[in-house]
């Protein structure tokens, strides 16, 4: 049987490594950041509907749950709009932070969020990691941004003390919408009146797409209605929805990591693509990398090792054989997410 969680895993390394040199070459044309996020919600959107169809076996089937378990859920949508509030907060703040830090800086500091998502873990989900977790996470942390500081560029901007403020607001937000998702996902209560209910990872997916996408769609009105020859797919090139496709599939990969793993696997998970993504853009676009960056990677590579692997995690000493416990039922509690930076930013916060 397939493990899901080394699924999940894999392919969400796979697509962000993907996606990183997709959005490569997509960066030669500026498009409008805020229609592919709509894009990207309605490519979800058609994603868990024909998952739901395969699971209920019919359309008819797949509407009525639809009908019922998802738009009946006004509970699970008021929650979906918080989530999506924090989103909108992001991606907002995550645009102007621009102005005031340079890329590098960006990169950098973000990368509290290793730290802040397993700190509201904590919080919310009641959460705990033992000592060697916690220094494989900070080692990991410590590697991304060396990485980061390696490959990027300041150019002429410097970065200001609000700035940093800001982006340390990012790293906090980005901690309290992970946790806050994964606690949504985990501990949703299947329909009483089915017997096959819709899966909590396509239900929640569904919700939040869907109110995204109505969020999305102000946006786009209210850029038509105030730039001059607005087009939606202006600046549009084929790597363009190649972005939008990856993004949309990731976003179903970053759910069901967090469904069937948690958010300090899938941040182990994307940190590791970043340095995959580097070095095939060394390869792909004949680009070197300082001997600092090749540190970073050693790092990030063995703190994913180190926090996978539970021999470095210490184990209790064995029982005595005739004070053994008698055999027990284990429950596994882990089964209850262009133009330029900035557009590149705001579009990949749903990965984070």
């Amino acid at each position: 049987m397939v493990d899901l969680k080394v699924l999940s895993f894999v392919l969400l390394v796979f697509q962000n490594t993907l996606l990183g040199i997709v959005s490569k070459y997509s960066r030669s044309t500026k498009y409008n950041a805020t229609s592919a996020v709509m894009l990207i919600e309605l490519l979800k959107l058609v994603l868990c509907f024909i998952m739901v169809v395969w699971t209920k076996g019919s359309i008819g089937e797949a509407v009525r749950s639809l009908r019922l378990e998802v738009a009946g859920d006004v509970a699970g949508f008021k929650k979906m709009v918080f989530l999506a509030l924090l989103y909108a907060f992001q991606n907002t703040v995550a645009l102007l932070s621009y102005d005031h830090v340079d890329v590098a800086t960006y990169n950098i500091v973000y990368q509290l969020k290793i730290v802040t998502t397993a700190f509201f873990m904590v919080l919310f989900l009641k959460r705990s990691f033992n000592t060697v977790q916690w220094i494989a996470m900070v080692t990991l942390m410590v590697g991304v941004a060396i990485c980061s500081a390696s490959k990027g560029s300041s150019g002429n901007k410097s970065s200001s003390m609000v700035g940093v403020l800001m982006v340390l607001g990012l790293a906090v937000n980005s901690g309290v919408a992970a946790a806050y998702f994964e606690k949504v996902l985990k501990s949703h209560q299947p329909h009483k009146t089915f017997a096959n209910p819709i899966d909590p990872l396509w239900k929640t997916n569904i919700q939040l797409a869907a109110v995204s996408v109505v969020a999305t769609l102000v946006g786009v009105l209210y850029a038509a209605a105030t730039e001059p020859g607005f087009a939606f797919f202006e600046g549009y090139n084929p790597f363009t929805f190649g972005v939008v496709l990856l993004q949309a599939f990731g976003g179903l990969i970053i759910a069901a990591v967090v469904r069937y793993s948690d958010n300090i696997v899938k941040n182990f998970g994307t940190a590791l693509s970043l340095v995959l993504s580097c070095l095939l853009s060394n390869y792909l676009f004949s680009e070197s990398s300082a001997p600092v960056f090749y540190v970073g990677v050693i790092l990030v590579v063995g703190s994913v090792f180190v926090y996978g692997d539970k021999r470095f995690h210490g184990a209790p000493a064995p029982l005595p054989v005739a004070a053994a416990p008698a055999p027990s039922v284990q429950i596994d509690v882990d089964r209850k997410h262009s133009g330029d930076a900035e557009t590149d930013a705001f579009l990949n916060q749903r990965n984070r």
